[in-house]
């Protein structure tokens, strides 16, 4: 498991415990730290605070934040364990205080220029999307670039430059280096490169980084990208970039730009992309819209029924509200385990 932020609350031993598998695994939770975790979804203020599970696509401890209100979702095994835990003790404590100590922080809305295949992506993520129109920026926006928008943003770079130092937010997708040029105040160098992946350290809970992990960047799909090389806060070999004065971040892997849906292993590129974008935009303050909490509203059914298991299945077959692909059986990486 990967943890996005340090804590002495976890003694992560790993799924086999240490054991040496000679042979295909049956069902056991020796030396688990986590038996059941949920896909990482790409709708949604869903923040990451522990990776795990296959390409560490999964999470067993997530923060879901919607409006002024946040709910934890704990799959670590905290409960059920044969003798008491420190580990887990600790665990169940620091989340109580986590959350009686949680502030909402502020919402955001989003405004797009670019391509048209990435304002109909991100709406199909559920983020609601602005105009630009050549009006005016408010700080209650985060101004979303993707591939062409600097150009079409062209001879505005003073206006931008006032907005920025003022506390503007920028996400920047895909951009080439003539797109930076047209569009940023600053000057920003940028290097043709392949990008298959990245190496780098958690983020913290106050980085406009947080919650993005090195799977997060892996690419399946080789290809040459537009990687930052300088004048920004360089993550990895540049697939990712911060300015160190000003609310701007870089991303140059394009969800879009990648085929979801022919090779199962490239879907997963595709998934962990689209993913990267969503939390990068909620860290601005930009949230996908989910059916999330009105499912859990509208729950009154008793477990093992046909209309709990009805209500679980809308819940968590993703297609409906999470995710934004309809899963198949190949996707699943542990269908060989024989659990």
């Amino acid at each position: 498991m990967r943890q996005h932020l340090p804590a002495s609350a976890f003694a992560s031993t790993g799924c086999g415990g240490g054991i040496p598998v000679t042979r295909a695994w049956r069902c056991g939770n020796r030396g688990n730290v986590a038996s059941v975790l949920i896909e990482k979804p790409a709708f949604g203020d869903f923040l990451p605070i522990v990776d795990g599970g296959f390409s560490l696509q999964y999470s067993p401890l997530m923060e879901y934040r919607q409006g002024k209100g946040m709910v934890i979702f704990c799959q670590m095994d905290v409960t059920g364990r044969t003798q008491t835990d420190p580990a887990a003790e600790m665990l169940v404590y620091n989340l109580f205080r986590h959350v009686s100590a949680w502030k909402a922080a502020p919402r955001r809305g989003a405004v797009y220029v670019g391509d048209p295949a990435g304002g109909n992506h991100l709406e199909s993520a559920g983020v609601s999307l602005g105009s630009y129109d050549n009006g005016n920026l408010s700080l209650n926006q985060v101004l979303v670039v993707g591939p062409g928008g600097g150009q079409k943003l062209a001879g505005r770079v003073a206006e931008i430059a006032n907005w920025l130092r003022a506390g503007g937010h920028v996400l920047a997708i895909g951009l080439e280096q003539e797109d930076a040029n047209a569009l940023l105040p600053f000057k920003v160098a940028m290097t043709k490169a392949e990008h298959i992946s990245a190496c780098f350290e958690p983020f913290g809970m106050d980085s406009l980084l947080a919650g993005i992990g090195p799977a997060d960047v892996h690419n399946r799909d080789p290809r040459e990208l537009p990687l930052v090389s300088g004048g920004a806060k360089i993550v990895g070999d540049g697939v990712l970039a911060k300015m160190e004065d000003a609310n701007i971040l870089f991303c140059q892997l394009v969800p879009w730009q990648f085929d979801g849906s022919k090779q199962f292993n490239l879907k997963r590129t595709y998934r962990r992309a689209s993913f990267l974008v969503s939390r990068l935009l909620a860290n601005m303050g930009v949230a996908g819209s989910t059916p999330l909490l009105d499912r859990f509203h509208h729950v009154g059914y008793a477990p093992h029924t046909a209309k709990f298991r009805k209500w679980y299945a809308e819940i968590c077959i993703p297609y409906n509200g999470l995710y934004l692909d309809q899963p198949e059986e190949w996707d699943d990486p542990y269908r060989f385990f024989r659990w």
